[in-house]
C-alpha cells in the first residue's frame, strides 16, 4: 500500500504545505539512538508488521478480527494458528534461551542481551504483544565482512539485532518441519540429521549405477541475488497463514544496515537463521525438475552435481539446469562449471571422487551403537523356543540347540511359519513386553503377543472411538496420511529414478503430484483410498522398471505375490505391520480403530494407517536397494505349494531381514521435530504423535521427513 496516498496533491485546495526540514546525519542517528535505547516502544496502531494499513486491512489483521481462516479445519474445529504459536510467550521463551546460550558462547553478552536479561518478562510481554498486534518492525542489520578462501575476498553478513534473533528463531523453531517436508531428497544442506556423507554417498551410488558423466558448477553469487518471494510461494501453499508468510517477508526482506547508505535491492541475508531454509526452499522447484527428469542429481547450497549415463545426456541436463535457474533471475557460474567423469575425477564437498572411490556406505549412519536393536527372526520350520538359564535357545527341528542369546540382549522376536514357542519363553516374553509376532510362511501378518502397557486408559480409548466414528473429524488427519505417503512415493522415485530405465519418472511424478492435491481436498475416505489406489498403481509401474531384468516385476500383486519383487515387498510389510502394531499398543491405543482405513475386527486398521508412510520411506526404498544390488536374486524365490505364487526363500528371507534391519536401525535426526533416534525408534514416536492427533483437537499430524 502506498503510504502517501491520502498526502493532498498540490492542486488539491488549501496551502501548499511546507517542504519537510531536512534532518541531518547527527539528527537522524540521536532520533535511532532514543529508539534503540527504548526497547519496548509501542510502534502505531494502524501498522501490521511495519507497513500502513487501509482500514479494511486494519480490520482483517489487527487483534479485534477473528482468527486466520486457516485456524479452522473442514469439521469447523478452531485450531491455534501458526502465527499465533509464532508470538506465543512460550516460544518466544524458547527461542530467547537459544538466542541467549549461542549469545554467550564467547563469554561476552551483547548490550542489548544484557538489557533483555534485566528485565525479560517485560520485554517477551511487549515483544508478543507488537507482534500480535502487527506493531513490530525489525531493526537495522549489523554488517560483518568475514575473509573468504580466496585472497583478498571477502563475504558480507548482515546480522538481525537480538531481538529480531528472537523473532526469527521462534518463525524457525515453528516452521522449520513443515518447511523440511517440501524440500528435495537430493537437498542435502542447512537440514539436520542430513548432511556432507548422504551427499557422498548418493554420489557414489550413482557412479556404481553406470552414471559416469558429471556436471559440477554452482549459482553465482546466489544469497545475494536470490529471490525472497521464491522461496515464499513455496512456504504459502502448506503454512496457509497469511500473517506469519508477511512476517517472514518482512524479516527476510532488504533492508539497510548499520554503516550502509544503500539498501540491497535483492537477495536473501546471509547472517540470520531463516536465511539456508529460504535458500533452500527458492531452489525447490530446481530440484524438483532435474530429479523428475531422472538425472542424478545432489545440491549442497549453491553447490550442485548432475550425473549422467551419457555425455548427450549430461548436456541436456546443463540445458534444463541453466534454464531452471535462470527463471529465478540467477546464473551458473562459468567459472566454476566443468564436465568431468568419475574416470577422470573430481572434488565435491572436500571428498575426491574417482572411479572406485569413495565406496558406497549406506549404513554409515549406523556404525558404533552403542546398543543396536536386538530383533530375534526365526523362520525355520519345526524351529522351536525356550528359556533356561537366563537365556534364550533357539532348537532346530531335530531338538538340538542352534541359537544361544542372553535373554536381555533380546528386544523383539519374529517367527515365521511352523515354529514353536515354549510356554516358559511365552510368559518371559509377556511380562518384560517383548513382542512376538507370528508371520505365516508366506510372510503374512498374523498376530502378535504384547504384555499389558501401562499407558492404555478407558478415556483415551473412548476418545479414540468416537474419534473414529466420526467421519468429519477424521477427514483432514486421514487426508495427512495420503498425502504424506504419495511425498514419500515421489522421493523413492527421486532417488533411484534413472534416465535410461525405459520409466517415465517425470510423468509419474506428476501424476502423483496431481493426486496428492487431489487429496487435499478428498470428501471423505472412501475418495481418499481411490487416489491412494491410482497413485500407487503408477508408483509400482514405475518402479517395476528401474530394477534388474532378471528380477523385473509388472506392477504390485498381492494374495499371493507373483514374482520374487512383491513376495519381498509383501514380507517387509508384514514385518512393518507388527512393528506399528506393537507402537500403537505401546502408544495406548486400539489397533483395530482406524481413521483412513475403515474401523474392523478382521485387521489392524490404525496400524495400516500408521505403516502407509513408512511403506516407501522404509521398506521399499530397502526392498529396490536389495534387488538393484542383487542382493535379492531369482534363486531367492521359490513356488508357492499350490504353485500360483511366489514366496520368498531361507536365503531371501535372510537377505530382507537383513536389510530391513539395518534400515531400522540407522541413526535418524530432522524426521520429526525435535526427535531423533533409530528408524524404529520413530515409528513408536510418530504412534504417539497419531494418539495426540486422535485425542488433542486442534493438534495437527504432520508425517516424517525423508532422510
Amino acid at each position: 500500500m502506498d503510504s502517501h496516498s491520502d498526502i493532498p496533491s498540490p492542486s488539491a485546495g488549501g496551502a501548499r504545505p511546507a517542504p519537510a526540514r531536512r534532518r541531518g546525519p547527527r539528527s537522524y542517528r540521536q532520533r535511532r539512538r532514543r529508539r534503540r535505547n527504548d526497547e519496548f516502544h509501542t510502534p502505531r496502531r494502524d501498522q501490521f508488521l511495519g507497513q500502513d494499513l487501509p482500514p479494511l486491512a486494519r480490520r482483517s489483521l489487527l487483534p479485534t478480527a477473528p482468527a486466520d481462516a486457516d485456524a479452522q479445519d473442514s469439521a469447523g474445529t478452531t485450531t491455534r494458528s501458526i502465527y499465533e504459536r509464532i508470538s506465543s510467550i512460550q516460544t518466544l521463551t524458547s527461542a530467547w534461551e537459544t538466542v541467549l546460550a549461542r549469545d554467550a558462547r564467547d563469554g561476552v553478552l551483547q548490550k542489548q542481551t544484557r538489557a533483555i536479561v534485566g528485565d525479560l518478562d517485560r520485554f517477551l510481554d511487549a515483544l508478543s504483544a507488537s507482534l500480535r498486534e502487527g506493531t513490530y518492525t525489525p531493526e537495522p542489520f549489523l554488517r560483518l565482512d568475514i575473509p573468504k578462501r580466496e585472497p583478498g575476498e571477502t563475504r558480507a553478513l548482515h546480522v538481525p539485532s537480538i531481538r529480531d534473533r528472537i523473532v526469527e528463531r521462534a518463525v524457525l523453531d515453528t516452521i522449520a518441519h513443515t518447511a523440511d517436508l517440501m524440500m528435495s531428497t537430493c537437498s542435502f544442506a542447512y537440514r539436520t540429521g542430513i548432511g556432507t556423507d548422504d551427499a557422498v554417498d548418493l554420489l557414489a551410488s550413482l557412479r556404481d549405477d553406470g552414471y559416469q558423466y558429471v556436471l559440477r558448477t554452482d549459482v553465482e553469487d546466489y544469497f545475494p541475488n536470490a529471490e525472497v518471494e521464491d522461496a515464499l510461494a513455496v512456504l504459502s501453499p502448506v503454512l496457509r497463514c497469511a500473517r506469519t508468510i508477511n512476517l517472514i517477508r518482512l524479516l527476510a526482506r532488504p533492508r539497510r544496515a548499520h554503516g550502509e547508505r544503500r539498501v540491497r535491492g535483492r537477495g536473501i541475508a546471509q547472517g540470520s537463521c531463516l536465511s539456508p531454509l529460504l535458500a533452500n526452499l527458492a531452489l525447490a522447484d530446481v530440484d524438483a525438475a532435474l530429479c523428475d527428469a531422472g538425472y542424478g542429481y545432489a545440491r549442497f547450497a549453491d553447490d550442485i552435481v548432475v550425473c549422467a549415463p551419457t555425455e548427450d545426456d549430461l548436456l541436456s541436463a546443463y540445458d534444463l539446469l541453466s534454464s531452471r535457474v535462470a527463471a529465478h533471475g540467477l546464473t551458473l557460474n562459468q567459472e566454476k562449471t566443468t564436465m568431468t567423469t568419475f574416470d577422470e575425477g573430481f572434488c565435491y564437498l572436500g571428498v575426491d571422487f574417482s572411479r572406485t572411490r569413495p565406496a558406497v556406505d549406506p549404513h554409515h549412519d549406523i556404525k558404533g551403537r552403542p546398543n543396536p536393536d536386538k530383533v530375534v527372526y526365526v523362520g525355520r520350520d519345526g524351529a522351536r523356543l525356550h528359556v533356561t538359564k537366563g537365556r534364550l535357545i533357539v532348537d532346530g527341528a531335530d531338538g538340538l540347540p542352534q541359537v544361544s542369546i542372553p535373554r536381555q540382549a533380546v528386544s523383539r522376536i519374529v517367527l515365521t511359519g511352523a515354529v514353536g514357542l515354549s510356554a516358559g519363553a511365552r510368559s518371559w516374553a509377556l511380562y518384560n513386553d517383548i513382542d512376538v509376532v507370528f508371520l505365516s510362511r508366506r510372510g503374512s501378518y498374523l498376530g502378535q503377543l504384547s504384555g499389558l502397557r501401562d499407558t492404555a486408559n478407558a478415556r483415551r480409548l473412548l476418545t479414540q472411538a468416537a474419534f473414529a466414528a466420526d467421519d468429519g473429524a477424521r477427514l483432514p488427519l486421514a487426508r495427512a496420511i495420503v498425502r504424506a505417503k504419495l511425498r514419500h512415493q515421489i522421493g523413492v522415485l527421486h532417488r533411484i529414478g534413472r534416465r535410461d530405465s525405459g520409466a517415465d519418472i517425470e510423468a509419474t511424478c506428476t501424476t502423483i503430484r496431481e493426486l496428492s492435491g487431489d487429496a487435499a481436498h478428498a470428501a471423505d475416505t472412501d475418495e481418499l483410498m481411490g487416489l491412494e489406489g491410482a497413485a500407487s498403481t503408477e508408483y509400482f509401474e514405475a518402479l517395476s522398471r528401474l530394477v534388474p531384468e532378471d528380477v523385473a516385476f509388472q506392477g504390485r500383486s498381492r494374495r499371493p505375490p507373483k514374482d520374487l519383487a512383491n513376495a519381498a515387498f509383501s514380507y517387509a510389510y508384514a514385518i512393518l505391520l507388527s512393528e506399528c502394531t506393537g507402537a500403537l499398543i505401546a502408544a495406548g491405543l486400539e489397533p483395530s480403530l482406524g481413521v483412513l482405513h475403515a474401523s474392523t475386527d478382521k485387521r489392524p486398521s490404525l496400524s495400516l494407517d500408521l505403516m502407509e508412510e513408512f511403506r516407501p520411506l522404509l521398506v521399499d526404498r530397502t526392498v529396490m536397494a536389495l534387488l538393484r544390488s542383487r542382493r535379492l536374486r531369482p534363486e531367492h524365490a521359490t513356488d508357492s505349494p499350490d504353485g500360483e505364487g511366489i514366496w520368498l526363500g531361507p536365503e531371501g528371507k535372510r537377505a530382507l531381514v537383513d536389510g530391513y534391519e539395518a534400515t531400522l536401525q540407522r541413526q535418524v535426526k530432522g524426521a520429526l521435530p525435535g526427535f531423533a533416534g533409530t528408524w524404529r525408534r520413530h515409528i513408536h514416536h510418530q504412534a504417539q504423535l497419531l494418539g495426540r492427533a486422535i485425542t488433542e483437537p486442534g493438534y495437527e499430524w504432520t508425517g516424517a521427513a525423508w532422510r
